[in-house]
């Protein structure tokens, strides 16, 4: 076929090895300085580590043979990017590498320690086997190409996407398809049998050019029926993760394809070879792109490796005294002499069942019945349907102290402890044909009644705050329900309310009602009142009154419990504690600037100044200057009706400038306290007008 690849066998034949040891050999770089490593056994327990080997860069030691263990590298500081930190080989073939990338921290990479049997080896490099040994083995013939595949039902066969595509990657028809079971050599029209296709199913996410789940299922016309033709079982996700195919784990690989590269030769016979996993980093070291669904085995650089027309055929690794399916071929070197890669068939389990409805893993049944629990319920019946072939049911409850279970078969019943709340689990397993199911649980909430801890306080607070109402409750699967004067706003599964920026329509009667799976509630009710804080909108603007007139001066605020404290030129008013300040009978001396300060529940607040001139009787004059009183002891008040600034100007009888103020604006009182007595002259001006006033100073 088109993808050169090739393809591993796994033997049937048990080795008992009494002692048998393998030796590992760990390469640490230099950029791997700030790091530690151990070895670690099946219980995680330490079995070496690098204390004992402090100045070494490379270190050889041995370790019992066909066990799992773990290397564990902690990395303290990564001092050198995209670098090698560790390599771990297995009998002199590196099958771990350690890269930079994986950060810092403790990281666990398992590994088996798998030491292969010392037949002759020779696929490309392998050795004749039996179909017997390899029932599951087929050889597929499609338009013309030929593949590998393997027996996973009587109906169905797995192998390559890429087994079923054209030259152009186009869907071959089914019809074009056929395979060949249960024959040493297919190619011999009188070994083995034939059989016909009637739906492929390639993978949906399939990808030509990277071969990215590169995995299809056929579907036979007619059941497989025949002498050395028998399913294989497929590995499972839980199997991986027991360690089935760790990096070390030696498989097997057979198939029907090229022996010789250079001149192409095919066999007469099934072929078979023996390659250890090696992790996809450690082949990242001959292949720059390995894509995520796959998985790597074979040796670096040894001619021994799946080749063409092995494509799609079965990488099995060793499980319970027989061999599961771990993996089907896909691509690899054209000269047949390196790691190649095989599609992860872990991955693919749920899409299998899917698409088959093969079971992969036996499963119990999930058991149906009550999931929560409430007080006063004395016991609780549960059931699953029954399994076919089953010969017992195996029922648990987990914790002990929630209750006791007695189960019949496929039919169970709970006695519940009446002091226990919480989660129980009710478990079962299932026998068949000897074997387990994996377990399957129910979590069951043995609830509390719905009851209330603690009710809304009532609360008084100032706006623009948050704020939170809060009712704290017991119970199972709660929803809170908030309403504000007996209307619900709010709905949720916590018992809190916040207001981020409470304002005064906020304020109100809350509650709230809780529904659990175990009964209602209501909480009491908590008054939220917000007061407003205190704010000034205005204040009266700047004003000329005429000598005799009144004047009141208003300032408008918003606020709670609001008093009122009235300044005349920053100097506290008696007795003025009113928003309006009333003036009667105005003359010079109320001539200023007045400002208000506002105080209430939530602040205080000073209002802007504003100016009050009082305009002589019959004045049209503009502006207009007020000079009081005209003769004095020591100071005199200079005011103008507008706000612009003015410069003050003191001259003698002599015309002798004896004072000057500048930049006055308003009103400005001038002390002549220093100067002596006599006649002065007041000039007041700026670039709009000029006037002058005599005064006398006593």
């Amino acid at each position: 076929m088109k993808r050169i690849l090739l393809v591993f066998l796994l033997s049937v034949v048990t080795l008992i090895v009494f002692s048998q040891k393998a030796t590992i050999r760990i390469t640490r770089s230099e950029a791997a300085a700030a790091s530690e490593w151990k070895i670690l056994d099946e219980r995680l327990m330490p079995v070496l580590t690098s204390d004992l080997y402090p100045v070494e860069d490379t270190i050889v030691f041995s370790l019992e043979a066909n066990k799992r263990y773990f290397l564990e590298i902690s990395v303290f500081e990564v001092n050198k990017a995209d670098s090698s930190l560790y390599s771990l080989s297995l009998n002199d073939e590196a099958i771990i590498l350690i890269r930079s990338d994986i950060g810092m921290g403790d990281h666990f990479i398992a590994f088996f320690t798998g030491v292969k049997n010392y037949e002759t080896a020779k696929i490309t490099g392998g050795s004749d086997a039996d179909i017997s040994q390899f029932p599951w083995q087929i050889f597929l013939e499609a338009d013309n190409f030929t593949c590998g595949g393997s027996i996973i039902s009587n109906d169905w066969i797995i192998t390559a996407a890429h087994c079923t595509k054209g030259d152009f990657d186009e869907p071959i028809p089914a019809s074009n398809i056929e395979i060949t079971v249960g024959a040493n050599d297919p190619r011999s029209s009188i070994q083995g049998k034939k059989y016909f296709v009637s739906e492929v199913i390639a993978h949906e996410l399939y990808d030509p050019e990277t071969l990215n789940n590169d995995i299809a299922l056929l579907r036979l016309t007619e059941p497989i029926d025949y002498t050395n033709a028998e399913p294989i079982k497929l590995i499972s996700e839980k199997d991986v993760n027991e360690g089935a195919t760790d990096p070390g784990v030696l498989s097997w690989v057979t198939g029907y394809g090229v022996t010789r590269v250079t001149p192409e030769t095919y066999p007469t016979t099934l072929q078979k070879v023996q390659l250890p996993i090696v992790s996809n980093e450690q082949a990242s070291t001959v292949w720059t792109y390995i894509p995520e669904t796959d998985m790597m085995a074979g040796y670096r650089n040894v001619t021994k490796d799946a080749c063409s027309g092995d494509s799609g055929g079965p990488l099995v690794v060793p499980f319970s005294g027989g061999y599961k399916l771990a993996g089907l071929v896909s691509w690899g070197s054209t000269k047949c002499n390196t790691y190649g890669a095989y599609t992860r068939l872990s991955l693919f389990e749920s899409w299998i069942t899917a698409n088959t409805g093969i079971e992969i893993t036996f499963k119990a049944p999930v058991p149906q019945g009550d999931s929560i629990v409430c007080p006063g319920t004395a016991s609780s019946e549960y059931n699953v349907s029954p399994v076919n072939g089953a010969t017992g049911y195996e029922w648990q409850l987990e914790p002990v102290n929630a209750g006791t279970i007695t189960g019949s078969n496929e039919n169970a019943s709970v006695s519940w402890n009446a002091d226990f709340t919480g989660t129980a689990s009710i478990s079962l397993q299932v026998t068949r044909n000897a074997d387990l199911s994996e377990i399957s649980r129910l979590n069951v909430n043995k609830a509390k009644k719905t009851n209330i801890l603690s009710e809304p306080e009532d609360k008084v607070m100032c706006a623009e705050q948050p704020v939170t109402l809060k009712v704290d409750a017991e119970g199972y699967n709660l929803v809170y329900t908030w309403f504000k004067n007996e209307a619900a706003f709010k709905s949720g599964t916590t018992g809190e309310v916040t207001f981020t920026n409470a304002l005064a329509d906020d304020s109100g009667n809350y509650f709230c009602e809780i529904e659990g799976s175990c009964g209602n509630a209501v909480s009491g009710t908590s008054i939220l009142t917000v007061l407003p804080v205190t704010r000034i909108n205005n204040i009266t603007p700047d004003t000329e009154v005429s000598f005799g007139d009144d004047l009141t001066l208003e300032v408008n605020s918003d606020g709670h419990d609001l008093t009122y404290q009235w300044f005349k030129d920053d100097i506290l008013l008696n007795n003025d504690t009113l928003s309006g300040l009333l003036l009667q009978n105005v003359d010079a001396n109320d001539i200023g600037l007045y400002k208000a300060v506002v105080s209430g529940s939530c602040g205080t607040e000073t209002s802007s100044k504003t100016y009050v001139y009082v305009r002589k009787a019959g004045s049209e004059e503009d502006p207009q200057i007020f000079v009081w009183p005209t003769v004095v002891n020591d100071e005199f008040t200079v005011a103008l009706n507008n706000d612009r600034n003015y410069t003050v100007l003191l001259f003698n009888t002599a015309g002798k400038l004896v004072m000057r103020k500048d930049n006055c604006q308003y009103q400005t009182i001038i002390n002549t306290g220093e100067l002596p007595a006599g006649v002065l002259v007041i000039t007041v001006y700026n670039q709009d007008f000029r006037k002058s006033v005599k005064l006398i100073k006593k």
